[in-house]
């Protein structure tokens, strides 16, 4: 299970999920921080990983609603480790000659809040809390 969430949430953050070296990474992270799920965060994880679409709309919902999430800590671990790999440098420096950069901002802040909203409607609706 732990190498289908590791995928499931590399491929959510950008990564390339047969990155091995990467997930292995994650899965021994993950034992050494003792972030443990409680068995409903397994079922939350088990249909996530289903139907991997939502993952973007809980996300940020838990960011706004629970943000102690387990299964949000575990995603955070997979971005700063996808962060420190050389390989995935370009997700996370500034593009560079951006056209319009302050309406982009905007736009990507719109539809931030939006991903926000749905997910906490969401997880209202699924019982997630």
């Amino acid at each position: 299970m732990k190498q289908l969430e590791a995928s499931l949430f590399a491929k959510y953050l950008g990564a390339i999920v047969a990155d091995e070296r990467l997930l292995e990474k994650y899965i021994d992270a993950i034992k050494k921080l003792s972030i443990i799920l409680t068995e409903e965060e397994e079922k939350i994880l088990i249909k996530l990983v289903k139907e991997p679409f939502f993952l973007p709309f809980v996300d940020a919902g838990w960011a706004l609603l629970k943000p102690q999430s387990n299964i949000r800590k575990r995603i955070l671990v997979m971005s700063a480790l996808i962060e420190t790999e050389p390989n995935y440098t370009n997700l996370f420096l500034v593009e560079k000659n951006i056209a319009f950069p302050r309406i982009r901002l905007i736009f990507r802040g719109i539809a931030a809040l939006l991903k926000g909203v749905l997910g906490t409607v969401l997880i209202v609706i699924l019982g997630w809390r």
